[in-house]
């Protein structure tokens, strides 16, 4: 049956391809925004653009806004893509009944979201976890029992920002402590790194996706895609999936060590690249409905990439480990770009003005490029 679906953030990759996905099964697609200049909005996948207050800074009005376009455009699902997910599930009341969040409840989307409650919630549920300790305060640090090289990173935060590779007796003075936003201490372990993305319906995947990590902007954000089998990876979702009884996407990365096994170092209950690896025929349609009766999978083999992403940050030294140019221009010219179809080729022409509204964003907020990508739709554990 064809649906309305209205995907959120518009300006990014994920959305674009997924808009791209819906579309050619047969679904009438709409997407929204706080820029105006965003890469979806020039699909011909992409039936109406809506532009809407950001959801960091006016979480009410872009909830109610939302709302608003679900009633007035007759939308049968939203799918949210970034952070803004917990915003939504925050105020998931404001949504009739005949629209189909694809969310779970917001207790569950921020024990997710959050590094330290979703390392307690493995602890609670049997898996096993690199050892890990939270730290609010200078006493917290100074309680700090590592004895091998650990991470630090704060309970809210993304790829896209600073993690500290620390070794025993290093100083931490520098961290600042916000009491919404603690830190958090966790080993750090060697070992090969793989990222995955699930559709989930209460509790069980319908689609999945695992690719290695090869190329990434600082060793941490993924700018090539490569499905891969790992059957443990995918039984080990499955099995969180259903201890947590999830609706939503659900990505994790992983540590598989030859010795110790698997390890989760994180969980992103949102849309991740894995997105950009289905086909226009895979059908991920169903997933999100929860109509396939076996897991959907992109073909193995299938490699993608960011190619703007690549093309500025992947030559770079820090970008693969023993990264060559040789090597960098082999893997790129091999690799197909997520952004130009020619089925679709309205959002690669737009590609610079919409980089140039994103830098604009930067100006005004003072980050960077990377972080002004998604600066306006993170979420922190502020509550509403």
């Amino acid at each position: 049956m064809r649906k309305h679906i209205l995907i959120t953030f518009g300006r990014s990759f994920l959305t674009l391809n997924l808009a791209r996905l819906l579309a050619a099964a047969g679904h009438r697609v709409s997407v929204c925004d706080s820029l105006p200049i965003a890469v979806g909005r020039y699909s011909n996948a992409v039936s109406g653009f809506h532009r809407v207050s950001a959801p960091k800074f006016k979480p009410q009005e872009y909830c109610r806004e939302v709302a608003h376009i679900v009633e007035t455009e007759g939308i049968d699902m939203v799918i949210p893509i970034h952070e803004e997910t917990d915003i939504l599930s925050m105020m998931a009341g404001l949504f009739p009944a005949s629209c189909d969040l694809f969310l779970s409840p917001f207790e569950v989307e921020d024990m997710l979201h959050n590094k330290l409650s979703f390392q307690e919630a493995l602890v609670e549920r049997g898996f096993q976890t690199l050892k890990f300790r939270r730290v609010a305060s200078s006493d917290d640090v100074a309680q700090l029992d590592f004895d091998t090289p650990f991470a630090v990173k704060q309970t809210y935060s993304r790829g896209s920002q600073q993690v500290y590779k620390v070794r025993p007796g290093e100083s931490l003075d520098y961290l600042t402590f916000d009491p919404n936003n603690p830190w958090i201490a966790q080993e750090w372990l060697e070992g090969e790194r793989y990222c995955t993305y699930s559709i989930c319906r209460e509790g069980e995947v319908f689609a999945h996706a695992t690719y290695p990590v090869r190329y990434a902007i600082g060793g941490s954000s993924c700018l090539t895609f490569e499905q891969v089998d790992h059957q443990p990876i995918q039984e080990w979702v499955q099995r969180f999936a259903k201890s947590v009884n999830f609706t939503g996407h659900m990505g994790l990365d992983f540590i598989d060590h030859p010795e110790r096994g698997l390890f989760t170092i994180e969980c992103n209950p949102r849309g991740t690249s894995g997105i950009m690896m289905f086909t226009r025929d895979s059908g991920i349609d169903r997933a999100f409905l929860g109509e396939n009766t076996e897991i959907i999978h992109p073909p193995v083999g299938r490699t993608r990439m960011i190619g703007v992403g690549m093309a500025l940050y992947g030559w770079r030294k820090d970008s693969l480990p023993n990264n060559r140019f040789r090597t960098f221009l082999r893997d790129f010219r091999a690799a197909s770009d997520v952004i130009y179809d020619s089925l679709d080729r309205k959002p690669a022409a737009m590609l610079i003005p919409a980089y140039a509204a994103i830098l604009t964003h930067g100006v005004k907020y003072k980050v960077g490029l990377a972080e002004a990508f998604m600066h306006d739709h993170e979420w922190d554990g502020h509550k509403i």
